[in-house]
């Protein structure tokens, strides 16, 4: 029944998504997109809680009969790349692309709230929503915790959930994880120091280029050499930049990258071998350094006490084997893990790939989202909701 109706909805709303998509906006300047949203949850009668920020904002639909209480989260904005034009439906927008299917999840959540608004006569308890800015740069779900996102949801929240486009798989397979569905992140930014000098005379100067090299290659043997290769991790140069002029002698070079890890003493290692390698490369050729690394966000691990009503709801639109229970394909960071830490959650990669073909991964030119996962998302949040809201009780299950 759920889904059935959620394919009659995903087509009602593919012109809302395609609007999404055509006008694509970066993080924490999602004003268009915040202000479409409002007007299409206060449509359906919905309750639009204003937490005070230029974009995002928190919504209420009230069930008809008391009950428990559960969330969907989902994220706005856009990144800066530039879409293929072979695309049909395009961004309008140079260089701003919905590469990472934030327009499929917004569309989403609003099809979840358009079903179980039909229903809310029915429906045992309320069920919030979430609509969350900034993911992209990972500060949008800290700055709705600080705008008081905590303080405006109930205090005995039963679950918060939230799904990712995930294109490695195709559509009508989701992932479904018991432990870690997404990983934590460092950032770090690398700048050497060293003298100006002429090209002529390397040994008159301390040139910071072999000295970066050296680290990039150390990052490297760090993940090959130094970590348990049965532990995930992630440890990468992104960018290198250096002042001046071409061809001429450098006395400044830049770099910037990430850590990514699943276990948090895993990252929590790597972020100090970064910082001594960092400076122990500058002393041996005679360079400074200045070397800053930033935690964004942690991993998220689904709350054990909400994958019974998860496999339930996987196992009523999912066939057996298209559901995933394993980690995630790669190491990829959500700020919802920042909500993870706070509240119970659970958080599905769903699949969206066209089957028989090469499809184009997250943040690519060519990233596509095959229609045929949007009911299936409309559906799964749906129905996840439904199991917390009205299902059996788990504790036989856990």
């Amino acid at each position: 029944m759920v889904l059935s109706r959620a394919k009659e909805i995903a087509a009602e709303l593919t012109p809302l998504w395609a609007d999404l998509h055509r006008h694509p906006e970066l993080s924490f300047k999602e004003y268009r997109t915040s202000e479409r949203l409002k007007k299409e949850v206060e449509g359906l009668g919905l309750e639009v809680i204003d937490l005070g920020m230029e974009t995002g904002f928190l919504a209420r639909l009230r069930g008809g009969q008391p009950g428990r209480k559960a969330a969907i989260r989902t994220d706005l904005d856009a990144i800066a790349i530039l879409e293929s034009p072979k695309h049909e439906v395009r961004s309008g927008t140079d260089g701003v692309m919905h590469a990472c299917g934030h327009d499929f999840h917004m569309t989403a959540a609003l099809g979840a709230a358009r079903l179980l608004k039909e229903g809310a006569d029915q429906l045992q308890g309320d069920v919030y929503f979430v609509f969350q800015p900034a993911e992209e740069i990972m500060s949008g779900a800290r700055v709705m915790l600080d705008s008081g996102l905590l303080e405006a949801l109930p205090p005995d929240l039963d679950a918060l959930f939230g799904l990712h486009a995930l294109p490695h798989y195709p559509a009508g397979t989701v992932l479904s994880g018991s432990g870690y569905a997404s990983a934590g992140k460092t950032d770090f930014r690398i700048r050497y120091k060293g003298t100006a000098g002429h090209g002529g005379s390397p040994h008159e100067y301390q040139d910071v280029i072999p000295a970066s090299a050296a680290f990039i290659q150390a990052v490297q043997t760090l993940v090959s050499r130094e970590n348990d290769p049965q532990k995930a991790l992630v440890a990468a140069v992104l960018t290198a930049r250096s002042e001046g002029e071409d061809y001429f002698v450098s006395d400044a070079l830049e770099m910037t990258g990430a850590i990514r890890a699943f276990d948090e003493q895993v990252q929590e290692e790597a972020e100090q071998r970064i910082a001594e390698l960092a400076e122990n490369i500058a002393t041996a050729y005679g360079c400074q350094v200045e070397a800053e690394l930033s935690r964004g966000v942690p991993a998220q691990k689904n709350d054990p006490d909400l994958l019974p009503a998860a496999r339930r709801a996987c196992r009523t639109l999912f066939s057996e084997d298209r559901i995933l229970t394993g980690l995630p394909p790669f190491l990829g960071a959500e700020d919802f893990a920042l909500f993870g830490r706070r509240l119970p959650s659970h958080f599905y990669w769903l699949g969206t790939g066209f089957p028989g073909r090469e499809n184009a991964l997250l943040h690519q030119p060519e990233f596509q989202i095959n229609p045929q996962a949007l009911p299936l998302a409309i559906a799964l949040l749906t129905q996840s909701v439904l199991e917390v809201l009205e299902g059996e009780e788990d504790h036989a299950e856990k």
